[in-house]
């Protein structure tokens, strides 16, 4: 009898030990090789969460090159904004440099890459779909189920690759945030892309500041990292430091209370 126990329990034991090992790598490998981020602002609502006062999502980023390097369509990253006049304008930023904040800042952004080196962006609205989702705006419903999916549809996205003379439109999967009023302003605007530009937007395209709202693009030197996953909920707790600068106005920010939940990967 003692031996069947042991041929039972010794294994299990194994399989324990092994489990704990494999997790403990995985946290070890998570820690040293991604880049930890959190939410700051509500311009990817309603994909990513950061309202000011409220539980904000957290998770990874893959800085390296590599990742950097190989940006798809649609994919969201973490950048800094090459405008100048902003407040989270770094001057002369380069991936790397001294000037790259810590990652208790919120002064980078989080985006949605639209549009790639060498490519054209072209917006274009759909009347059809404008015309409904007006309706059920003058019926007060403009942020309702029903309206959101019709400003979203009246909204195309289209493509057009280097060396060719036809736009493709692109199949967005992803839900955005659209205000009905300011649909018009998509209306044939286009951008061509140069050798290190990219196009990057919010999906809360009612209150993004981002490429569209600045009609300019970002640069591939700005872009910090690719998002992995968001691994949980914290709280953002602000410090403010009067001689971290010269007109000491920095302030950092640190996610605390964490709250894990299974992750979501992107």
């Amino acid at each position: 009898m003692k031996k069947k126990l042991k041929l039972v329990i010794w294994p299990i034991i194994y399989l324990v030990l092994i489990i704990n090992v494999c997790i403990s790598f995985i946290l070890v490998f998570r820690s040293y090789y991604f880049r930890s981020i959190f939410v700051s602002g509500s311009s990817m609502e309603p994909t990513l969460h950061g309202q000011v006062g409220e539980r904000v999502d957290y998770g990874i980023i893959d800085d390296h090159n590599t990742a950097i390097s190989r940006i798809k369509r649609f994919q969201i990253i973490t950048t800094y904004y090459p405008f100048p006049g902003t407040s989270d304008y770094v001057d002369g930023y380069s991936h790397g440099g001294d000037n790259v904040l810590n990652e208790n800042d919120a002064s980078y952004k989080i985006k949605r890459v639209y549009a790639l080196p060498n490519e054209t962006i072209k917006f274009t609205i759909d009347d059809e779909m404008f015309l409904e989702a007006k309706k059920k705006k003058s019926e007060g419903d403009q942020w309702g189920a029903q309206a959101q999916d019709f400003a979203q549809r009246s909204i195309k996205v289209s493509i057009r690759a280097k060396n060719s003379d036809k736009f493709v439109e692109q199949k967005i999967k992803f839900k955005r945030r659209i205000d009905i009023a300011k649909i018009e302003e998509y209306r044939d605007f286009e951008y061509e892309c140069q050798e290190d530009e990219y196009w990057v937007m919010g999906d809360n395209y009612a209150a993004s500041s981002d490429c569209f709202s600045k009609r300019a693009p970002i640069y591939r030197d700005n872009i910090v990292g690719v998002l992995v996953a968001i691994e949980g909920t914290c709280k953002i707790d602000a410090h403010i430091d009067p001689d971290s600068t010269v007109d000491g106005t920095k302030v950092t920010y640190q996610c605390k209370q964490r709250k894990r939940h299974f992750p979501t990967y992107y």
